[in-house]
């Protein structure tokens, strides 16, 4: 028998809004829906939490007396409801014991909105609309905005974990991602960005993200640079003209009936259909990428890379800027190309400088490198902190020059490590704290 299915919307929704997915979900699949009743009265709290929303969900499940084994049920959540259904999942259950079997993500914002930058009074007024009432608690927006350590903190306990203790593929949670490539019409149209379905970017959609770890050494020596990929496997698909909205059916069915099609597969699939290691064939992935590839090839290829930075006491650098070179010499040309084009846009997290989140055009990327002027084979990275140690300040970091402190360089054959289009790579740089001896002498 299917499993039951139970429905988790995001904040500032409720739970009529769903009630035509549920519908059709339980027409198609002849199951049992259930719309959990969370979301309602998050909004309106400043002091409501991630933890505090997962303990709602977690007595909420009880209450409606649902499937407690491990894999007896089936999960679809939109927006902020796969924050929450994953905060809920890592703090209550263990990957053997959780009860999620079939994981459907609608447009989730697993990695931030750029939507959270932008304040209460323009999400509520251009996004929501004036007639709602709409309020934003401040716990829950912090959290969603782009490079928020809460996400970050997260990702490290459900895809960045050891592989024995995987969360996501086969054998454990068959977790599929589904977004939209299209923004809004109207005045809901000002919230729109390449790359976005209007409420969140493609890449902060994605579940498929990396992390690369870049330790400076003092002096003008090459970094320790060591890359990692998230334990398990989860599918990631585009639905081409869908919104934020739209990929829920709130809006009614697609035109094509294949936002509808990857909908029920996501909610059929079986442990054969997800690879068993990383090496072996992903059937479902691979299906999805037949169904909807053309999207994926046509929607704006942008790169979410969150940077971290600290310094070898693990204290946060907040002050700091990023140079990316591929020689030496003076090459303004180049610089202002990158800078121009690839960059897309940097937020700064509001509540702590030391993480950020750079937009990058993927597309503009592979443009500029293969560029017949000023192509390049080899990216250099190298990071300026303040406040700098020159002079007779006393305490600081050594990054102004080349012969201060080395640059990361990224060779061809980590391009796609480092610059994928669609995903989110989190960067974790340490640059070293030079500490004058003046700081503290012994006098006999």
């Amino acid at each position: 028998m299917a499993n039951p299915i139970v429905i988790v919307h995001g904040w500032s929704d409720d739970y009529a809004s769903f009630r035509k997915l549920r519908d059709f979900l339980s027409s198609k699949l002849g199951v049992p829906a259930t719309i959990l009743k969370l979301g309602d009265w998050i909004s309106l709290d400043d002091d409501v939490g991630y933890a505090d929303i997962a303990l709602a969900l977690e007595r909420a499940w009880h209450a409606e007396k649902l499937p407690t084994a491990p894999r007896s049920v089936d999960v679809v959540v939109h927006s902020t409801g796969a924050l929450v259904v994953r905060e809920w999942m890592t703090r209550y259950h263990a990957p053997d014991t959780v009860p999620i079997h079939r994981f459907l993500q609608l447009a989730p914002a697993n990695f931030g909105s750029h939507l959270a930058h932008k304040g209460r009074s323009f999400i509520g007024r251009a996004v929501k609309g004036w007639k709602t009432g709409f309020e934003t608690g401040t716990r829950i927006l912090r959290g969603l905005e782009l490079a928020s350590p809460y996400t970050r903190q997260l990702a490290e306990r459900d895809l960045f974990v050891a592989p024995n203790k995987r969360w996501y593929g086969a054998g454990g949670i068959l977790a599929t991602v589904l977004v939209g490539n299209t923004g809004y019409s109207g005045i809901q149209a000002i919230a729109n960005e390449d790359g976005s379905d209007g409420t969140v970017r493609i890449g902060t959609a994605n579940l498929q993200a990396s992390l690369v770890s870049v330790v400076f050494p003092p002096g003008p020596v090459a970094p320790q640079v060591q890359f990692r990929n998230a334990a398990g496997s989860t599918a990631f698909a585009i639905v081409d003209r869908d919104n934020h909205g739209d990929i829920t059916m709130k809006n009614g069915p697609s035109r094509s009936g294949l936002r509808e099609e990857l909908i029920l597969g996501a909610l059929k699939v079986r442990d054969a259909d997800f690879p068993a290691t990383a090496s072996d064939p992903f059937p479902w992935q691979a299906t999805l990428d037949a169904k909807a590839g053309a999207a994926k090839a046509s929607s704006p290829a942008r790169q979410n890379t969150v940077v971290h930075l600290t310094d070898d006491f693990g204290d946060d650098v907040t002050d700091f800027f990023f140079e990316f070179w591929r020689s030496a010499r003076s090459d303004k040309d180049f610089e202002q190309r990158f800078y121009r084009d690839v960059i897309d846009n940097v937020r700064v997290y509001e509540g702590n400088g030391a993480w950020r989140a750079l937009n990058l055009d993927i597309d503009k990327f592979e443009t500029l490198r293969k560029d017949p002027k000023l192509g390049f084979e080899t990216l250099l990275v190298s990071v300026f902190a303040s406040p700098a140690k020159t002079g007779k300040a006393k305490v600081g970091y050594s990054t102004a020059t080349g012969i201060d402190i080395g640059a990361w360089h990224v060779e061809g054959r980590d391009f796609a490590k480092a610059f994928s289009p669609h995903r989110t790579l989190f960067v974790d740089i340490r640059i070293p704290r030079v500490v004058d001896d003046a700081v503290f002498r012994f006098k006999g």
